[in-house]
């Protein structure tokens, strides 16, 4: 059994390094990154670190990218265990141990980390802004100021980056609860932030499902999955991470596209299905069987087959060539290219 502790990375250096950094300070494991065509030399740094480095050859989507994870974690041994970050994270000290202990006492399939995200950081600690461009117009409540509009995000100072992580870590680590694994409570299919995941949750669930390329809304999907699999994950508070808030995670896909992903979850979902908030949308049975590989008479995504196929469709001119054959594989051992 190992731990393998995976993240996404496309472009955005920057946090990818600060990201790694922390991660290191954990006890070693299996550091895995699938990177999605980043262009901005993200590729040429992972490969003078000491990590996993999967490729592809463009940006594929979140979906896929995760479903990578899934796939290179269990395809040898079930009884791995996957940690999952976003790149724009920085875990605290004990952040990532914490989740490993904690999987090694519950029997939860899942256990999520928490998180603080920047803007909600700095409204609590105004003093810290001097750390940030454009950190004074942060406001997480009035639409325009998300921190993924093109034109509003605020960066981190890199002059001053180690200052902020120090006295960030000053004020947060003491906060920090003692460990203690809290069960499924409220919104307990959909937690964001850190997790740690055992086979089992995949093995109620499926894969990702990549009709949400490149990345809103399926984590939605997957909270409906989790839900109607009673598949449920469990919270460690002592476990946090600080979150630079979606720098990670902008797509530049405009609202088109983010229309078009609502459409497909409405029409996964059921009409009832107004908005996308996992938990309180009730299912009402329909389960379109319009995509291949995809096992429609359950609610768990049970095949790879036909995601690539999918996702050139979805991406249109955009889409070229295939990915490296050498990560096609899935967990039952079959080959798909």
């Amino acid at each position: 059994m190992k731990v393998v502790i995976a993240f996404i990375t496309y472009n955005t250096l920057k946090y990818t390094k600060l990201c790694l950094k922390s991660i290191k300070c954990s006890s070693p494991h299996e550091i895995l990154v699938i990177d999605n065509g980043s262009i901005d030399g993200t590729q040429q740094w992972l490969k003078e670190q000491k990590v996993t480095l999967i490729e592809n050859n463009q940006n594929l989507g979140v979906p896929y990218a995760s479903n990578i994870m899934y796939d290179y974690t269990w395809k040898d041994d079930k009884d791995n265990l996957l940690v999952v970050i976003s790149n724009d994270m920085v875990c605290l000290p004990t952040s990532i141990d914490d989740l490993v202990k904690a999987a090694s006492i519950s029997d939860a399939p899942a256990i999520s980390g928490d998180t603080i995200a920047s803007p909600v950081y700095l409204m609590q600690h105004p003093e810290d802004r001097r750390f940030f461009a454009g950190g004074t117009r942060i406001n997480p409540h009035v639409r325009g100021y998300e921190t993924w509009s093109p034109g509003k995000w605020y960066n981190l100072n890199e002059k001053t980056q180690d200052e902020f992580i120090s006295t960030m870590y000053s004020k947060m680590i003491p906060l920090l609860p003692k460990l203690e694994v809290v069960g499924c409570h409220g919104h307990g299919w959909y937690i964001p932030g850190h997790r740690i995941y055992k086979y089992k949750y995949f093995e109620s669930t499926g894969y990702w499902d990549v009709n949400f390329y490149p990345l809103y809304s399926m984590d939605f999907d997957m909270a409906m999955r989790s839900k109607l699999t009673n598949t449920s994950c469990s919270m460690l508070y002592s476990s946090l991470c600080f979150e630079f808030w979606s720098r990670a995670l902008y797509e530049g896909v405009g609202p088109v596209v983010d229309a078009r992903r609502d459409d497909y979850y409405r029409e996964k979902w059921g009409p009832n299905a107004v908005d996308t908030t996992g938990w309180s949308i009730p299912f009402n049975g329909s389960f379109p069987a319009k995509y291949a590989g995809y096992d429609t008479s359950q609610v768990r995504i049970s095949s790879r087959v036909g995601e690539l196929e999918r996702i050139k469709s979805l991406m249109g001119s955009k889409f070229h060539g295939t990915v490296d054959p050498k990560i096609a594989s899935t967990i039952d051992g079959k080959y798909y290219g």
